[in-house]
């Protein structure tokens, strides 16, 4: 009976010995990390949820300890039953948590990398991810390299629940990106990207801007002649119209070039501006231009004088578009057109009278082209370079973007002028002083073609268009206010007392009256007894104008970090 008794008892331990040990099951799925327990000094393949196979654990061990041996970089393999971890945001979480907690990869090289499954109950299905801390990814697989070996070793293999095959076959892949070979072939790839970064992008930069510099020294700098208040010329060459004189003056066509061809044609008495009211009350002006109006003056040394050939095609363009002899707001839109026309003609002469050595526009657009091709080729390898990711590239085409820009500045400065435009210049800048000297204290134009002593300068309408070539248009309107002012005193007399009558201001459109000098009042004035020259000039610039379109193995981990970035892996 007590035999019996004792059978009865071991049969009844064993059962409840079975039975806690089914309870503990679920218990070891509650206990899954983070946090984790403490790692063991030397191990590295940890499989809590005992899906691997004991000679799986130890290939996987001696290719981890080999690895560390010859590359010093640290991998862990941890296995775990945790169902919640169900998507790849929670299972990198818990590899971070991993990773940062027990310091995998060595300190200040940050080269660890974490293998783990989060399994569900099943055994057979959950999340894996390959988590690399930052100095991992960046010496041997990036995190798109690391979902590649996920999806295409790992994965066929999982979906069979072959949790075995899957790790052997993810660290076979592993393993060759970490070989010596592989290793060397990615710190020769380092060492030229610092190279590209400090010693080439700056070489890149300098010998862009070296380039442009030199060119710009050679060809685009203009010769050294002396500007001196004793500089005087006698008379501008034949061939020097004021449009011409502009362009010389700024070094390229600009607005002024074509406001001063159009105010050379109406002092000859060619055209005529009349400035029209427009919109509610009268408050919108618009400028309208009359062809060949009827001149109230004997024809001047001014008019017998030959147009140059930009002259002459911009009064041939504005005689097309005229409709009964009147050219306005549509049809000055539509002369905008020309412009270019008139520039190119502008310049095309002074080249062949050897002001420029090539026309100001095709030098400034050649370095233009230059420099937004270097530009965008520099955006090309910047791109590269963030995509690759490669920061020596990013550098290169940073500094070829900044010398794009450079080479962009310098275009503005490369039309260059020639000796005989170098001294027309410094004869320009004289006239101008001279005018600009005697205009600060005249009180007409009458005034300062008398005190001007410049022989060619020989009526006021004269003095105006060059004036108005050399930028002092502003001084032309305050001699202009200074008329009006002794008109209205009655210090100075009406009648010969010169204002531009080529221009007229008020409402109508009726004939327009002739160049020359008369009386303060007349068409000229609308309700002020002198035109504004100001605005005067500011509806003159509109003309042109187009339409706007609109440490080693065997022991602990090295205390390295760096997880927290990207991840590679997913659900199977």
């Amino acid at each position: 009976m007590p035999r019996r008794r004792g059978v009865v008892a071991t049969c009844l331990m064993a059962a409840m010995i079975g039975l806690g040990a089914t309870l503990l099951l679920p218990l070891s799925a509650a206990a899954a990390g983070p946090p984790y327990p403490p790692p063991v000094a030397g191990q590295r393949v940890y499989d809590t949820a005992a899906v691997l196979r004991p000679d799986t654990i130890k290939r996987v061990s001696d290719q981890i300890a080999s690895l560390e041996s010859t590359t010093g970089a640290q991998i862990v393999v941890y296995t775990q039953i945790k169902p919640e971890s169900n998507t790849p945001e929670k299972a990198k979480a818990d590899a971070d948590a991993l990773g940062t907690q027990w310091g995998v990869g060595r300190k200040g090289f940050d080269d660890g990398l974490v293998i783990l499954f989060d399994l569900d109950d099943s055994r057979c299905h959950g999340q894996v991810q390959l988590d690399a801390a930052a100095g991992f990814a960046a010496a041997y697989l990036s995190n798109g390299q690391r979902q590649q070996i996920y999806q295409n070793q790992m994965v066929p293999r999982l979906l069979n629940c072959d949790l075995d095959g899957a790790l052997l076959a993810g660290m076979d892949e592993i393993g060759a990106a970490m070989s010596p070979d592989h290793a060397a072939n990615l710190q020769r790839a380092r060492q030229i990207d610092a190279v590209l970064g400090l010693v080439g992008a700056p070489l890149v930069f300098l010998l862009l801007v070296g380039f442009v510099l030199f060119e710009w020294l050679r060809y685009g700098r203009d010769p050294v002649y002396l500007d001196d208040p004793s500089i005087y010329m006698p008379a501008p060459p034949p061939d020097l119209t004021p449009a011409s004189a502009a362009l010389v003056v700024d070094g390229r066509s600009s607005r002024r070039t074509l406001t001063t061809a159009m105010v050379d044609l109406a002092s000859r008495g060619l055209l005529a501006f009349h400035q029209l009211e427009s919109g509610l009350l009268g408050l919108g002006h618009e400028l309208a231009i009359t062809m060949a109006p009827p001149t109230q003056h004997p024809a001047t040394s001014d008019r017998r004088e030959p147009l140059g050939p930009g002259e002459q095609l911009a009064l041939q363009k504005l005689e097309g578009v005229a409709v009964d002899g009147v050219v306005r707001k549509g049809e000055l839109l539509e002369f905008g057109k020309s412009t270019s026309d008139f520039d190119r003609e502008l310049e095309k002469t002074a080249v062949s009278n050897g002001w420029f050595r090539e026309a100001p526009a095709s030098a400034a657009r050649r370095w233009y082209a230059g420099g937004a091709l270097v530009a965008i080729v520099g955006g090309a390898l910047a791109l590269l370079g963030a995509g690759l990711p490669s920061s020596g590239l990013l550098l290169v085409g940073f500094a070829a973007i900044a010398a794009g820009v450079i080479w962009l500045v310098m275009a503005r400065a490369m039309p260059a002028r020639t000796m005989p435009g170098a001294m027309i210049r410094a004869m320009l800048a004289a006239y101008r002083r001279t005018l600009e000297k005697t205009m600060d204290q005249a009180r007409s134009m009458n005034q300062v073609v008398q005190e001007a002593n410049l022989s060619w300068l020989t009526s006021p309408d004269k003095a105006v268009v060059w004036s108005v070539a050399l930028g002092l248009a502003p001084q032309v309107e305050q001699v202009l206010k200074r008329t009006a002012e002794d008109v209205r005193s009655g210090s100075t007399p009406a009648g010969g007392t010169y204002f531009p009558l080529w221009y007229t201001a008020g409402s109508g459109s009726g004939a327009l009256s002739g160049s020359g000098s008369g009386g303060g009042s007349g068409g000229l004035m609308s309700s002020s007894a002198v035109p504004n020259f100001g605005g005067m000039m500011a509806a003159l610039s509109t003309i042109g104008n187009t339409p706007s379109s609109s440490g080693g193995g065997g022991g602990g981990f090295g205390g390295g970090g760096g997880f927290g970035g990207g991840g590679a892996g997913g659900g199977f």
